[in-house]
């Protein structure tokens, strides 16, 4: 762990105070927009919608002008605001029966970080604005970094977990919001979805969550003096990906490293173990209306499906899928790296693929990690037949069968799959890059603090450090 580089703390040190205080230590005069880093989150998006309408929860907000925060039209306690759109160049702002107009967009500003309003039914700290960019008219709420944090990390991570990987994801969380915050950026950094990270304002805190984000207020990791961009995903298969692995190119190098904890993931719950091994089905006509829509072609009719761990001479590092082809009879189309997921819309692209499709010659058995192997890829191996002899798997045997552990004779799947499908088996729930949940989630349990796992999913002897930014 060190210091921030100049660069940080050359944006970051004038506003340290207010960050890292809890809520009722920040209160000031008035709370000033500017006085301390701030995110700004898109709530809305619409070009349909001409007005946003929000509830004073608690406290008291001035109603400024969102270019010169100094210059104040209204103040208010109770009651609600619209804001409104009238054209490219003109807005409106209702006060409670109070109306205001200017060519600059509106803003509500509480005095306190302990103010709320209330958007959607949905409560949120920090500042409310609304503003247009030709017909297409945005809900902003423009928060301090460290409150975002409090409505992000539980929504992302969830809340009953322990607290060393809570805070493991509040720092990737706000490493991961640094990165995206610009000053160029014209109306928003960020979604309140999936598309950016998970916010559900203080609707969605709990007083976990705010620990967390106040223990490590400040941390982030920093690759060449900026702030990394921390990708998370639910649970990694048992090994992280190479970022350069799963997307086109990236300049912050995120290297696979080994995650055995994802494997416990089924002790947290039955969605967890679905994170960890799962299997999907699909028949060849299913197959062939996918790969057509994906390509926007048609492929004709099912011939087959590859798959390789390897694309343009680099090979995976964890085993996933680098390439996918589907072919048919007029043609094929294949997906790379993390499109693939889009492709056969998987949870994961750490793959294999059984195809028990008409024609076929490969055999499969699902191994005790939900893993399909090609009988074809093994050395002799034998099964009992019903008559109790011995017979080769590995051969044409029309009928197979095992003993269980009760004594039953039961006849052997060959195929891994049921009729003329084809069958993928895989392991994890994301695209493989960076911090998995899971794995967070069982190492706190097994004693590792939260800078132990964000150095171990982080800092591979790549460049990237944690440092603390302010």
């Amino acid at each position: 762990m060190k210091k921030a580089s100049k660069f940080w703390l050359a944006i970051l040190t004038v506003f340290t105070l207010m960050i890292c205080a809890s809520p009722a230590e920040a209160k000031t005069e008035r709370y000033d927009r500017l006085d301390g880093v701030e995110v700004r989150v898109l709530l809305n998006g619409s070009s349909s919608a001409r007005s946003y309408t929000i509830t004073i929860g608690d406290g008291d907000y001035e109603i400024v002008d969102a270019n010169d925060p100094d210059d104040i039209y209204a103040e208010i306690s109770s009651g609600s605001v619209t804001f409104y759109a009238d054209s490219s160049r003109s807005y409106r702002c209702e006060v409670n029966g109070e109306v205001y107009t200017s060519s600059s967009p509106f803003m509500a500003v509480p005095y306190s970080s302990d103010d709320y309003f209330i958007y959607n039914g949905t409560s949120y700290r920090g500042c409310f604005k609304a503003m247009h960019s030709g017909s297409y008219y945005y809900a902003i709420n423009q928060i301090n970094i460290e409150l975002y944090l409090y409505g992000v990390v539980g929504r992302e991570l969830g809340y009953g977990y322990n607290d060393e990987a809570t805070m493991a994801q509040a720092v990737a969380a706000r490493s991961y919001a640094l990165s995206s915050y610009s000053s160029s950026n014209t109306y928003y950094d960020m979604t309140n979805t999936t598309s950016s990270q998970v916010y559900g304002g203080k609707s969605a805190e709990t007083q976990k969550i705010i620990d967390a984000v106040d223990e490590t207020c400040g941390m982030i990791l920093e690759y060449q003096g900026e702030a990394v961009q921390t990708y998370y995903s639910s649970n990694m298969g048992g090994h992280t990906e190479n970022i350069e692995n799963v997307w086109v190119s990236d300049e912050v190098p995120i290297k696979g490293v080994p995650s055995p904890h994802d494997a416990l993931a089924g002790n947290y719950s039955s969605y967890g173990a679905s994170t960890y091994s799962w299997t999907v089905e699909y028949t060849p006509e299913e197959l062939v209306s996918l790969a057509n829509s994906y390509g926007d072609t048609d492929i004709g009719t099912y011939t087959g499906i590859s798959y390789s761990t390897t694309l343009n001479g680099v090979t995976s590092v964890s085993g996933r899928a680098m390439t996918v082809t589907i072919s048919g009879t007029r043609g094929s189309v294949t997906a790379t790296k993390d499109s693939i997921r889009s492709l056969l819309n998987l949870k994961s692209t750490l793959i294999t693929i059984a195809d028990n499709s008409s024609g076929s010659s490969a055999a499969y058995i699902k191994g005790a990690d939900g893993q399909a192997i090609n009988f074809s890829d093994l050395n002799d191996v034998y099964a009992v037949g019903s008559s109790g002899g011995t017979m080769k798997v590995n051969g044409s045997n029309s009928s197979l069968y095992v003993i269980g552990g009760n004594g039953i004779t039961s006849e052997l799947d060959k195929t891994g799959g049921t009729g003329d499908t084809i069958v993928i088996s895989g392991r994890g729930y994301g695209h493989g890059v960076g911090l998995s949940q899971f794995g967070a989630i069982a190492m706190g349990d097994d004693g590792y603090t939260w800078d132990e796992i964000i150095e171990h999913y982080f800092c591979s002897d790549n460049g990237i450090e944690l440092v603390k930014a302010y």
